[in-house]
């Protein structure tokens, strides 16, 4: 009995300090490890290999004669065009080095701030999202796309697009000129007020005030696009016609009509524009790839032909994109399957395919980055779609236009009511 009485201490004391160890997570809040922001596509050895590469092949000009050289990084559906030169014609672009692209300070403040708060749910919405790059570290296609659905477009943004119509049989050109005003009411990064307006009582999470001036048959009209806070509602979207001087609400069937006879419908604006949880996403992984991300405008001004479905002169630079294949919830869809190519450090997607209903290739997407300005803080540079070109491998027929972006620019429109329904007649008079 002795014995045992000595020994029943021990024992509760081994007992309380086990308990105590297991609860500690629960006593002590966690402390989450610091949010890793940004990424570059190559560091240590993958970079020393593509500088090796760089060596043999940048600053090159590539065509038809030499493009075998380069096809194991090259989209194969672009390389399918730029080497079948009786179909296409003569078409070359460059290869120039791989430069990381770096977020603004404002972007990467935020990022850390905000990320770890971010979640799916259940609607496969986006959750808890205040501003910067909800998922830096993306585990899942889903979470890429809502990255590609967040990215900083530089919060207020004048871009002046001058788009070529190309069709490839006839060798004729038609253009298009659009101006678009853009607002970020929410998710702002680097111009005040950050990271929303207030009040914001609508919930608008981006505004674009769009005006068109050729063709003659769309002079006058205007456009406006709301896209939500909440991430599962159908954007308001308004057109004043300046024939009937009414202000129509647009129907979401509608966003899947050809714009003004270009290869693009509205929801394939900068390769998709709309609500991301419409589609279902697959992750094919990460592949290494051509793709342009620091474009000289000026050398794509110069490198169009008309009558030539591809400007010359595009530069590409090797990175290591994500490569989701994407399929829309609603099987009527205009696009039976998209497969997207996006960007690791700006989110932007910079190549897609799409393919008809019947599952046969449609139209290839190629983007062009180019790192702008920002008007407020000249050392803030935002990787901006300079080059938008879409390719309808059907019709041989061609969209592309270069875009002159203004980040920050004070035009006098930067005010809540301008994005609105009303002011689309008010400024269309």
């Amino acid at each position: 009995m002795g014995e045992n009485k000595k020994c029943i201490p021990f024992r509760f004391t081994v007992l309380i300090v086990l308990q105590v160890f297991l609860l500690l997570p629960l006593l002590v809040p966690c402390q989450a490890g610091e949010v890793q922001y940004p990424i570059p596509c190559y560091e240590g050895a993958e970079l020393e290999n593509v500088r090796q590469w760089e060596k043999s092949w940048a600053g090159k000009k590539i065509d038809a004669s030499n493009i075998e050289g380069v096809k194991e990084f090259f989209p194969e559906t672009m390389y399918n065009i730029v080497s079948d030169p009786g179909r296409w014609g003569e078409i070359w672009f460059q290869i120039i080095p791989y430069q990381q692209i770096m977020p603004t300070d404002g972007d990467i403040a935020l990022t850390k701030k905000y990320a770890p708060q971010c979640s799916i749910g259940q609607q496969e919405d986006l959750l808890n999202y205040v501003s910067g790059v909800p998922f830096p570290q993306p585990k899942n296609a889903l979470e890429v796309a809502y990255n590609f659905d967040c990215i900083n477009q530089g919060d207020n943004q004048l871009a002046q697009q001058d788009s070529f119509l190309v069709d490839g049989r006839r060798k004729y050109d038609r253009k298009m000129i659009l101006d678009s005003n853009v607002m970020w009411f929410s998710g702002r990064r680097d111009i005040a007020p950050v990271p929303e307006f207030e009040p914001n009582r609508k919930g608008i999470f981006r505004a674009a005030h769009s005006i068109f001036s050729v063709p003659a048959s769309m002079r006058g009209g205007r456009a406006l696009q709301i896209k939500w806070k909440d991430r599962t509602r159908d954007y308001g979207s308004w057109f004043f016609s300046p024939s009937s001087r009414r202000i129509l609400r647009r129907s979401m069937a509608q966003r899947t009509d050809s714009q003004g006879g270009s290869d693009m419908c509205t929801d394939d604006n900068l390769v998709y524009d709309f609500t991301t949880n419409r589609l279902n996403y697959k992750m094919l992984g990460r592949k290494e790839m051509l793709l342009s991300r620091h474009q000289d405008l000026a050398l794509l001004k110069e490198g169009h032909i008309e009558g030539l479905c591809v400007p010359n002169g595009i530069q590409y630079e090797r990175i290591k994109p994500y490569v989701l294949e994407c399929t829309h919830k609603d099987s009527g869809y205009i696009y039976s399957k998209m497969t997207w190519y996006v960007d690791p450090e700006t989110w932007w997607i910079l190549y897609s395919d799409k393919y008809d209903r019947e599952g046969n290739l449609w139209k290839v997407f190629n983007l062009s980055e180019y790192l702008c300005k920002s008007y407020y803080d000249p050392n803030d540079v935002i990787p901006t779609i300079g080059n938008m070109l879409i390719v309808d491998v059907q019709r041989a027929h061609s969209t592309f236009g270069v875009t002159g972006v203004l980040i920050g620019k004070e035009t006098g429109n930067y005010r809540a009511d301008f994005f609105t329904p009303q002011a689309l007649q008010q400024y269309g008079y």
